[in-house]
């Protein structure tokens, strides 16, 4: 097999050299354009929406995550609707995302290896799909880098000393910002606290009243979560933090495999490998290198906690450890830029790495669209298709209209998961009110109970879900009756196999469970 070779005046390595801000550009427009693509012709995940659907409400927070993310969203959908086009804004928000990288790596590190971040950022599974995606990570992205470039600047000053008071209020409000987003914002806080306190240079910062400021206006921004939070007995924060409590025998070590093969394949071999070399080295170097160390700081705590939490705890997600490898982009861009100076290898990676996601994204996001892989392979998917999370309940509403069924007054819809309410809900445009029975997350505070006595309701849900809801919801009607079944896919496949029900007039309030006050 040919090599790929290079030039040897190193005429690739020395423009970027030349102009890493150029090269920065072209890399943010090029990928830009490709997650373009794949919004465009990808389905609407489960968590996305979820997100659509309860974003219709304002409100000061959320059961599920803090408010910023579906903020964005209430206020997008009146220029963008709620389908695809809703991805636009956080396309344009991880482009920002890369280019504050790159100002942070620049700052650290120069500006080859800021061009290395953020090619490697970009070559990431996870966050090349998470930045076209309507989901809390990408603002939450946004805003750590925004304070971690911040501090760099007053910690690691380009020239002379800048006063901390142009440093600390503002990355206040950057945290805030962050947690806003996400809970895991308030990980990377502990991870700059361990940055300060490790190295006794450091530990003046903590006593000098702009920290504290900082601090301050980090919890003015994230009062609401704390305010709507205290309104509904801190559910929010128990069912996050209930994630970690021990469940069952101890350890779990599949799940602790099982979670890390899972970050493994959702950054990207080629990403995750090259990443955890760089942090090796980091590691090593610890205190000695203060600008690697403040970057490793900043990562571990997210990386550690939710890494080991499956060993006792929830089995946890993937992505969870996500916002702590973003600080490490940095280090991984130096690494890169060190050894492209002395050999090919990082940009045959680079080549390479472009070419494995550009073919993974198009298998994947192919089948997802097209379902194509269940009439090549159907083996493969015979225990199931995760794809199908991403397929998109829209012949749902012709087929409910087709029966003359969303022309009855005052009715409303009841599921029996968050998953199935918000699919039906983005396929209803929010046209009905949507109640779940059993664990509804915030759909349990969009109406209340009480609000719907007297109405009719469409039961719907998939049929393997929705095993001995009728007997469950019989003591809340006058009465349930059986509606022929429903099922749509992809290529002329009936890939999700829908039940309908219609019940008469509710009798009495359906349970809420967790807004005490409905009860």
């Amino acid at each position: 097999m040919a090599s790929i070779t290079f030039p040897k005046d190193k005429g690739w390595a020395a423009s970027v050299t030349r102009s890493p801000e150029r090269a920065v550009a072209a890399l943010i427009v090029g990928f830009a354009v490709f997650r373009l693509i794949l919004a465009a012709t990808l389905g609407l995940g489960v968590d996305e929406s979820y997100g659509i659907g309860v974003s219709h409400d304002l409100d000061l927070s959320y059961f599920d995550y803090p408010p910023l993310t579906y903020w964005l969203i209430h206020f997008f959908i009146p220029l963008f609707g709620d389908g695809r086009a809703l991805r636009l804004p956080f396309i344009a928000l991880f482009a920002g995302t890369s280019w504050m990288l790159y100002l942070l790596t620049r700052h650290l590190f120069g500006g080859t290896a800021g061009v290395w971040a953020v090619l490697a950022l970009n070559l990431s599974a996870f966050f090349t799909l998470a930045g076209s995606w309507v989901v809390t990570d990408g603002p939450l992205f946004f805003c750590l880098v925004g304070a971690a470039y911040t501090i760099a600047r007053g910690l690691f000053p380009a020239d002379a000393a800048i006063s901390p008071w142009r440093i600390w209020p503002v990355a206040g409000f950057w945290f805030g910002l962050a947690g806003l987003s996400k809970y895991h914002a308030a990980l990377v806080a502990v991870g700059l606290l361990f940055y300060l306190a490790s190295i006794p240079a450091r530990w003046k910062i903590v006593l000098h009243p702009a920290i504290w400021v900082g601090a301050a206006i980090a919890v003015a921004v994230i009062s609401p979560v704390i305010v709507w939070n205290a309104e509904h007995h801190w559910v929010s924060f128990a069912f996050q933090g209930g994630r970690a409590l021990a469940h069952g025998s101890f350890p779990k070590v599949g799940q602790f495999l099982v979670n890390l093969g899972g970050q493994f394949l959702w950054m990207g071999p080629w990403v995750f490998v090259p990443m955890v070399v760089a942090a090796y080295y980091a590691l090593r170097r610890g205190r000695t290198d203060a600008r690697t160390w403040y970057c490793v700081c900043l990562a571990l705590p997210t990386i550690l906690l939710f890494t080991l939490v499956p060993l006792w705890g929830d089995r946890g997600l993937p992505h969870w450890q996500m916002p702590g490898w973003l600080m490490l982009f940095p280090v991984l861009g130096d690494h890169l830029a060190r050894e492209a100076e002395v050999r090919p290898l990082p940009r045959r990676w680079a080549v390479g790495s472009a070419v494995t996601l550009v073919t993974v994204a198009l298998l994947i996001v192919g089948h997802a669209a097209t379902g194509y892989g269940r009439l090549l392979a159907p083996a493969v998917f015979a225990k199931g298709d995760p794809t199908l999370e991403a397929l998109e309940w829209t012949p749902l509403r012709g087929e409910l209209q087709r029966r003359g069924l969303l022309d009855k007054p005052n009715l409303f819809v009841i599921s029996d998961g968050p998953i199935d309410v918000a699919k039906i809900d983005q396929a209803l445009h929010d046209a009905l009110p949507m109640q779940v029975f059993g664990a509804s997350q915030q759909y349990a505070f969009r109406y209340d109970p009480k609000s719907l006595l007297g109405r009719d309701a469409l039961i719907v849900g998939q049929d393997n879900r929705t095993i001995g809801i009728r007997r469950a919801l019989t003591p809340y009607f006058e009465s349930i009756e059986e509606l022929p079944p429903f099922a749509f896919g992809r290529s002329g496949m009936k890939e999700i196999e829908v039940r309908i029900l219609y019940g008469h007039v509710l009798r009495k309030p359906l349970p809420s469970p967790y807004d005490k006050r409905a009860n």
